[in-house]
């Protein structure tokens, strides 16, 4: 199962995530649910990079089923809109991939 697990601040603020796991949906290169919610991960990550003046922590194992990326404490109540705005894609798409297939992703929140 992937766990997704969303982070916000004290101000309902998104600030970042942390996603593990393997859905065990389909064998590894078949795995829809995992290719969908990789994709969507690495691609925030880059985005908020590459697009945007915020500085994010990220960490990752390279054989993959985990990455975290999380804005650092100092900058946690003074988020972009354009970081906003990405974290929050991230959000609705692993949410409407998780209505499909609820017994292959779990989703948490928790205020850091």
């Amino acid at each position: 199962m992937i766990k997704v697990e969303f982070y916000y601040n004290s101000s309902e603020i998104l600030c970042g995530f942390q996603i593990s796991g393997h859905s065990g949906y389909s064998e590894y290169g078949s795995d829809i649910v995992c290719a969908g919610v990789s994709a969507l991960a690495i691609n925030t990550v880059n985005s908020i990079q590459k697009l945007t003046r915020d500085n994010i922590e990220v960490n990752y194992e390279d054989e993959g089923g985990y990455l975290k990326c999380i804005l650092p404490e100092s900058t946690r109540t003074n988020v972009s809109k354009e970081t906003l705005l990405l974290l929050q894609a991230l959000e609705l798409g692993i949410t409407n991939i998780q209505k499909d297939y609820k017994k292959y992703i779990h989703i948490s929140y928790r205020e850091v």
